[in-house]
């Protein structure tokens, strides 16, 4: 990374998501350590340091808290969506490991959803920067018969239903909620394919995009890093009058220092 952000000229950071830790933990493996030794020996265990951790389960994000600078976010799963536009919380998608085999029967009794309340982001804020939600837990979607051939969706019989055959429903709070709470949003996973675009997108995956950063997120994770930053680009354009200077040179002569955003 650092010879890739010397080679461009601009800083390029890297997102680390701590897997399986409490597995990893049990068979003496411990993955919080090893992994801040290797950032140590990178020169970025700082707070100012190009870096993310990520993790599912909670109790190493409070574990690295103790040991690194370096910020933290929450990630926030689910199972599904229902036909109706609510999440599914199936195992073993409903919660974080780490909760399942919790003592505590209060962690046990808790679903991923506790994290996008207000008291879930409180407690986020006490060892974590940022929430990293399902793009769903922002604006979920309910399936609907598009084509009205009686059919919900599964077209192709696999028991699934195609985004596409989706329509979105009103954007939740979650991201202001969040910065309230003094929390950064990093949600995901964005992707170019048909079927995974709600058809309110109309097949263009930027349109997805542009509706997420006018929510306000701070960041998005993408499989198609173009489409992002052009998306990214578009938005900038659309929101900061200074910005068209970009492309033209006149920020040279005008002093406009935002332009990062255009690489």
């Amino acid at each position: 990374m650092k010879r890739k952000s010397r080679e461009k000229g601009r800083t390029i950071g890297i997102y680390p998501e701590t897997k399986h830790p409490t597995y990893h933990q049990s068979i003496g493996l411990p993955l919080e350590g090893a992994l801040v030794d290797a950032l140590k020996r990178a020169g970025w265990n700082r707070r100012d340091a190009p870096v993310f951790i990520q993790s599912f389960e909670q109790s190493n994000l409070k574990a690295l808290r103790k040991i690194t600078p370096i910020r933290l976010v929450q990630l926030v799963d689910a199972n599904d969506v229902n036909p109706d536009g609510s999440l599914d919380f199936a195992a073993s998608f409903d919660r974080p490991f780490d909760w399942t085999i919790a003592r505590d029967p209060k962690l046990r009794a808790r679903l991923f959803s506790f994290f996008v309340t207000d008291a879930g982001l409180r407690e986020i804020r006490t060892y974590a920067d940022g929430i990293g939600p399902w793009k769903r837990y922002i604006v979920s979607t309910v399936a609907v018969d598009l084509n009205r051939d009686g059919k919900v969706g599964d077209e192709n019989g696999d028991g699934n239903v195609d985004e596409a055959d989706r329509k979105l429903l009103t954007a939740d709070d979650l991201v202001r909620r969040a910065h309230q709470h003094g929390l950064l949003v990093h949600t995901w996973t964005l992707r170019n394919e048909q079927k995974r675009l709600p058809s309110d997108y109309q097949g263009n995956p930027i349109n997805e995009y542009l509706q997420l950063y006018s929510l306000g997120v701070d960041g998005v994770f993408s499989d198609f890093a173009d489409t992002a930053v052009a998306a990214r680009v578009l938005h900038r354009l659309a929101t900061d009058p200074e910005f068209g200077s970009c492309f033209t040179g006149a920020e040279d002569r005008r002093g406009h220092g935002g332009c990062r955003g255009s690489d």
